[in-house]
């Protein structure tokens, strides 16, 4: 490539050895956008187009115009092309990010031409948009009344975000956030402060994109194979040759250090589970720049010395701390602003034990300066930063966008990509400075942390009120607002009136079902066919080998020197009584001590021989097929594995470490003593705080859990484990625990009791790794195995059990501030049908589901999917202000999509992108695990293609003759009793809500009748 090409200056080529890729760094001359490319051989290309986008204030513009530039634009005139990608695109990922100082928007694609499909929408969406009235009024804010004519605010942002607001432990993040960096673009919330979001005009809207989306302030960040020249072309020629020179926007200040530690107070919503009596406490520090590797890495290893497992010296002071129940969950660092910053926290403090903080915190830090660290500690720490660096890992999406954030790191406030990108050579220079200075952790300590002036104290206090309060600010503005328009009308209308204007005709009221619309959309939105479609992946190579009576699988790949493995534990003989124990048993299963060693020990010695030792519990159903599930000649049965329940051990191990670690984990299984009963009630708490929460940000699964366990084994099992009768049985014991402290003794003989009963119940063992340390780890289970047996089916415990099944309509009371439903609806599927339901799942998720529930409802997000292995069809709403309403949208949208009209090429498109889901491309750890989970579940790769099969020949059809059998379903659940047979096996919803949503009733909605039950 010359130095000038296509409008671009190339200004460095730099090799990155340790990706085996070279960075390419060029900038557009007329406009100043600037490119960085990693170039390498990976098919699956990845592009993001990113903006610094600092905000003045708490309204949430640059939350609000993340939503709306994809909601149409100057090539695109469409009501929502992002809705219209995901439907036909074989994307491997499609999203767009708010930061607190920027905001990006990543696509990627394992096609080339569907890749620069993306990134012509894409692209054209925040260089182009239309950003029209409706659109801000749609996902910011618009003024609506309800049925008695009183004025309120909705949209989807304001809806989202005071979802966010009613999530204890997001709120002392911000305020901690917000502490340390008073008079900067951090101490507000570009999420958007609900009271405050309803404050922003759409001039100021407007004025915002104007001011940070013209290319001189973006940096536009690529991965893959595609080649660089290329890619500047496509830049040039679709947007750049369109602009003038602009003025850049001043770049993020420096953060001007505080001269000493400041203290403040705060509250934050005390949801359900919460203690309003109870504090937490946090110390908080700014640390340097985000943009120097060098320091980021001091601060990653300093934070995995001191916090990084149980045994970690400061970690286990904070456990054992008298005065506090349990510790903040985000301790430690955090890297995505300008500074990094470092959190120590406690939570449920008693208030009289607040003044002793402070002094705890950095009276432990200073004993262990003076104490120093065992050389197995800095050992230790060094090698998960090891597993950090070597692991290839796929979290929600391409490990490439893992790059992309650490470039953007240093890149968006004025340093070069690489800088804060090479983490492997930065981790070298770490080992080099500790090799030279043996005190260097202890300095890290001492300058980083008890040195720093640049400290803050934030307490933080549960208030009931809390989101009453926010809810009372947003009437007296809506009231405000309305007394000065004169009317609603005026301002915005209705919900369906914003929808219709939006796509520029009028929908229908019911289902937003629009066929003109959507066929301008197909028209417009470029899309592959499905002879392009390229292949699905192989099926992992694999062998069974049985080791006595167990069962091992076994899968050779490319692991970059990680060898993962998987003890399945069969648990399905124990009763309904002990499945409930199951969630607590796990924590505790990698947490406890053994007879002759302490608990900090343990932990102390798997950090140092392993990647991570963990336990979770798997329920699988069975998928179903016409011909008998066979895997490895039969070898090992699908009917005595599959559609059980089990519990996991799972641990990851470097190759010098493997032997020992195998070792250790058996010999630990063998001893594990239960008895420490202050361990087991810390453990107990800490998990009872992780579940607190999740009515407010996971409502969706817990009512989609309740309502599927009348029908599934699985689901009830999983109910049971992580949905809301485990959050009832947390409590429950909790308040026991706080009238009877001597309570903890029978929960150890309980899970004492468990353990017993499961080391005898059999095994099946997964390995993935490469072919050496296969060998290695083959060697070090031989003798372990030997003792154990093949995990036998019983023939009686939990899942033969009786059980209460659901109502039909079941509703939870909760102190959520918008709420979440889902509807189950029974229906089963041969290999074909359900190719033509992940279809139609997909048409009506995208469709009218949005169309009536995000758009009109004003709800945050819907989704729809079918099940095979439990003959479930479901669909779910999220931080939604009105579920009940929303059932009845999904009721009436399954009826009306029945006639609706679908054209050839249209439903062309729709196949593509839900090809997409096959398409998903999975590290090596990914691939092994999925296909053990494929084998638990009964799921050959020949039924695996008949399923893509379906995908891709379904028809108009087929989806018709699925929607037939769900509306009639949907009609048998609305007629009958929520107390007969018949009505279970029509289907049945939940919703988690406020009372105040509570009083729309179900009646007047023509919804079964409602059973409401008591408060989670």
């Amino acid at each position: 490539m010359d130095n000038l090409i296509h409008g671009f200056k190339i200004i460095s080529k730099t090799a990155l050895d340790e990706m085996q890729a070279e960075g390419i760094l060029a900038q557009h001359c007329e406009t100043g956008l600037e490119v960085y490319h990693i170039h390498n051989d990976d098919s699956e290309n990845l592009f993001a187009f990113a903006f610094m986008t600092p905000p003045e204030n708490s309204s949430g513009v640059a939350h609000i115009l993340e939503h709306s530039v994809l909601c149409g634009s100057k090539n695109y005139p469409l009501k929502d092309p992002f809705l219209i990608l995901s439907k036909q695109s074989v994307k491997t990922f499609l999203n767009a990010m708010t930061f607190p100082d920027k905001t990006v928007y990543p696509a990627s694609s394992t096609l080339e031409k569907d890749y620069f499909n993306l990134m012509s929408v894409y692209g054209d969406a925040v260089f182009f948009p239309l950003l029209k009235r409706e659109t801000f009024e749609q996902e910011g804010h618009r003024l609506e009344r309800d049925e008695k004519g009183n004025p309120y605010f909705s949209g989807v942002v304001l809806n989202e975000m005071r979802g966010a607001y009613a999530d204890f432990d997001s709120a002392v993040d911000r305020e901690l956030r917000h502490s340390l960096l008073q008079g900067t673009v951090y101490a507000h919330d570009s999420g958007g402060f609900p009271p405050d979001i309803v404050k922003l005009s759409y001039e100021d809207f407007c004025a915002f994109h104007k001011k940070y989306y013209h290319p001189v302030n973006c940096k536009v960040f690529l991965y893959g194979n595609i080649e660089t020249e290329k890619q500047l072309a496509f830049l040039q020629e679709r947007f750049l040759r369109f602009f003038e020179p602009a003025e850049k926007p001043p770049l993020i200040p420096a953060i001007t250090p505080y001269p000493t530690p400041r203290v403040f107070s705060a509250t934050a919503p005390a949801g359900e589970g919460k203690n309003p009596d109870k504090l937490t406490v946090t110390m908080n520090w700014l640390l340097p720049e985000s943009a120097d590797i060098d320091r980021l890495m001091d601060c990653m290893f300093l934070e995995e010395l001191l916090l990084g497992h149980d045994g970690a010296p400061l970690q286990k002071k904070l456990l054992d701390c008298p005065f506090a129940e349990d510790v903040y969950p985000y301790n430690g660092g955090q890297a995505d602003l300008k500074n990094i910053c470092f959190t120590l926290g406690l939570a449920d403090i008693d208030k009289s034990a607040e003044g002793q903080f402070e002094a705890f915190i950095l009276s432990g830090l200073e004993d262990i300066v003076r104490n120093g660290f065992e050389p197995q500690l800095i050992e230790t720490a060094l090698n998960s930063l090891d597993f950090y660096n070597r692991e290839i890992t796929r979290s929600g999406g391409p490990f490439s966008l893992v790059l992309m954030r650490r470039a953007l790191r240093g890149w968006i406030h004025g340093f070069a990509p690489e800088a804060s990108l090479r983490s492997i050579p930065a981790f070298q220079r770490l080992k080099q400075r500790l090799s030279q200075n043996p005190h260097y952790a202890q300095d890290l300590i001492r300058t980083l942390l008890l040195d720093n002036p640049h400290r803050t104290t934030v307490s933080v206090r549960p208030d009931i009120h809390f989101c009453e309060n926010i809810d009372a600010r947003l009437a007296q503005e809506a009231h405000q607002a309305a007394q000065s328009l004169g009317s609603v009308e005026h301002h915005s209308g209705s919900a369906e009136q914003t929808a219709a204007t939006v796509s520029g005709q009028k929908a229908d009221a019911d289902t937003g079902i629009n066929p003109e619309a959507d066929s301008q959309a197909q028209n417009l939105i470029p899309h592959i066919s499905k002879e392009e479609l390229p292949p699905v992946e192989p099926p992992i190579p694999e062998r069974l080998e049985y080791f006595g009576k167990v069962p091992v699988i076994i899968h050779e790949q490319p692991t970059n020197g990680i060898t993962y493995m998987d003890i399945a534990v069969p648990v399905d003989s124990l009763s309904a009584e002990d499945y409930t124990y199951l969630t607590l048993y796990t924590s505790a299963l990698s947490s406890m001590g053994t007879k002759t060693q302490s608990w900090d020990a343990v932990a102390a010695e798997f950090a140092y021989l392993t990647g991570g030792f963990s336990a979770v519990t798997f329920s699988a159903g069975r998928h179903r097929t016409s011909e008998a599930a066979v895997f490895f000649d039969n070898e090992l049965r699908t009917e005595d594995v599959a559609d059980r329940d089990w519990i996991f051990i799972r641990s990851k191990m470097l190759p010098e470490y493997i032997e020992p670690a195998v070792n250790r984990i058996f010999s630990y299984l063998s001893d594990i003593s239960f008895a420490d009963e202050k361990r087991l009630k810390d453990v107990f708490i800490q998990l009872k705080n992780d579940l607190d929460p999740l009515p407010s940000y996971s409502g969706h699964t817990l009512t989609a859990l309740y309502a599927a366990s009348a029908y599934s084994g699985s689901k009830r099992a999983e109910n049971l484990w992580m949905g809301i009768p485990q959050l009832r049985f947390l409590r429950g014991r909790y308040a026991a625990l706080e009238q009877k402290p001597a309570a903890i003794g029978e929960l150890a003989r309980k899970l004492e009791e468990i353990h017993r009963k499961l080391m005898r119940s059999g095994l099946i063992v997964k390995v993935c790794g490469t072919s050496a340390d296969i060998s290695v780890i083959k060697k070090a289970l031989t003798f372990h195995l030997l003792r154990f047996d093949f995990p036998h089916r019983n023939t009686d415990g939990f899942r033969t059990e009786a059980f209460e099944k659901p109502a039909v309509l079941s509703a939870f009371p909760s102190a959520v501030q918008v709420g979440f439903a889902a509807q189950l609806l029974p229906v089963t599927f041969d290999e074909t049908e359900y190719g033509a339901a992940i279809v139609y799942a997909q048409w009506l998720e995208t469709g009218a589901l949005w169309e009536a529930i995000r758009v009109k409802g004003g709800a945050y997000g819907v989704s729809a999917y079918p099940d095979s292995a439990t003959a479930l069809f479901t669909m779910t709403t999220y931080r939604d202000p009105a579920p009940l309403k929303s059932l009845r949208s999904i009721r009436d949208c399954i009826e009306k999509s029945i006639a609706a009209p679908l054209t050839d090429s249209e439903l062309e498109a729709l196949i593509t992108g839900t090809y997409s889901t096959a398409l998903q491309p999975r590290t090596p750890a990914q691939r092994s695990a999925a296909a053990f989970s494929r084998l638990l579940s009964g799921i050959t790769h020949q039924a695996r293609m008949q399923t893509i099969e379906g995908i891709i020949s379904c028809t108009r059809e087929r989806m018709n003759r699925l929607a037939e059998r769900l509306a009639a379903s949907v009609s048998g659940s609305a007629a009958l009793s929520a107390t007969t047979a018949e009505g279970i096996s029509g289907g049945t919803a939940a919703v988690i809500c406020s009372d105040a949503a509570l009083r729309q009733t179900a009646d007047n909605l023509g919804l079964p009748p409602l059973t409401v039950l008591t408060s989670i």
